[in-house]
């Protein structure tokens, strides 16, 4: 055999080994493909969350067990259908529809709280996710959609709120109450004078009025313990912070709640509004200030002001006291459900998350600046309407 023969046989040879690797690594490679497909496919189908996804015409592609068991359709129905026909109904057709178009043009959408329906109309809040799936040239083949229902954790905090609505009516009835009584108390003696003086018309007249007068505070009192009981599902409308935040210190002052408190007001004279719910509004100050009044058991100064933020995109209130103050190791926790520094039987833990949360709703922000033994400042910022 020649030379030239050896080299062939050589190379062949190494070709052949060559070969017999790259199929072995073919071969892993497409295992550890397969085996990965299979855990996507497992994590996939039995997460609890409805994992769907879509073509560019918004067909359902696929359906997940999450998906079947959040809005009741089995797989076999949902696949080829309308998504948004499928389970964006009612009052959110339009806004599933331009969902949609946002995510068709390749944009993401993380966490939008929004509600669809079951196979059987029935509600769920859920937060939608969203992801385009893009080929290797940029075109757009599918999108992944997540929905993950939060409708039991929504009504808990319905629940919540209720609660502590329930624990700040209490603290209100019981001020209202001993004014309530002191209010009778006053009536029923007028009542006697009324009857005394039968024959002065001007002594009838001046004790009407007195009696007119009781008689409008305890009208108001009772509208204050109305208005507490209002359902708390939010109704937005332009606001001017000023006269709620008036409206609300003075009830409390005329409740007991203030009563025994120096009260000091700078309110702006700012005469830009902001998109609130009134009810959540009150809600705010009531919390704030009898928080406030809680830190000062022995008495102090309530400060009550308004202002613009620098960039006058936000109007500010502000609620300053000269209690005990909050040490800066616990600051952070006194938003957290059930958190409190209070005695018992004074607080539920609930007030301040709840505020944060009315904050929130209202795309605004909170800001707390406390030193102990000095008291302690909450601002409320709230977005001007444009």
């Amino acid at each position: 055999m020649n030379t030239q023969n050896i080299k062939v046989t050589k190379y062949a040879k190494e070709i052949k080994e060559i070969s017999h690797m790259l199929e072995s690594l073919v071969l892993e490679m497409t295992q550890d493909i397969r085996e990965s497909e299979q855990r996507y496919r497992s994590i996939v189908e039995f997460a609890a969350d409805a994992i769907i996804t879509i073509s560019p015409n918004k067909k359902v592609t696929s359906w997940n067990k999450g998906a079947e068991n959040v809005f009741g359709y089995s797989e076999s129905e949902a696949i080829g259908q309308d998504i948004d026909r499928l389970i964006a109904k009612n009052n959110v057709e339009d806004e599933a529809i331009n969902l949609s178009r946002k995510v068709l043009r390749g944009e993401y959408i993380h966490s939008f709280e929004t509600i669809r329906y079951t196979k059987k109309d029935e509600p769920r809040n859920v937060l939608l996710s969203a992801a385009p799936i893009v080929d290797r040239t940029g075109k757009l083949v599918e999108v992944s959609l997540m929905y993950k229902d939060i409708t039991e954790l929504k009504r808990t905090h319905e629940q919540l709120v209720q609660t502590e609505k329930q624990a700040t009516l209490g603290i209100i009835a019981g001020s209202i109450g001993h004014e309530l009584n002191n209010l009778v108390g006053g009536l029923l003696v007028h009542a006697k004078l009324l009857q005394q003086f039968a024959d002065r018309p001007d002594k009838v007249r001046a004790v009407a009025e007195i009696f007119s007068t009781h008689l409008e505070k305890v009208a108001l009192h009772g509208k204050n313990l109305l208005s507490l009981s209002r359902p708390t599902k939010a109704r937005f409308e332009p606001l001017n912070i000023n006269i709620v935040l008036n409206e609300t210190t003075d009830t409390l002052v005329l409740s007991g709640v203030l009563k025994h408190y120096t009260i000091e007001k700078q309110l702006c004279d700012c005469t830009e509004l902001v998109n609130a719910d009134k009810n959540l509004l009150e809600q705010i100050v009531r919390n704030l200030e009898i928080n406030a009044a809680h830190a000062m058991q022995d008495g102090g100064t309530l400060k009550i002001s308004t202002r613009l933020s620098p960039d006058n995109k936000y109007i500010e209130m502000i609620i300053a006291d000269t209690g005990s103050g909050i040490p800066k190791e616990i600051q952070d926790k006194i938003f957290e459900p059930f958190f409190t520094t209070k005695s018992d039987g004074q607080g539920t833990g609930l007030g301040l998350p709840i505020v944060k949360d009315i904050v929130e709703l209202h795309k605004g922000y909170l800001k707390i600046d406390s030193k102990v033994g000095e008291g302690t400042t909450i601002t409320v910022g709230l977005p001007v309407i444009k």
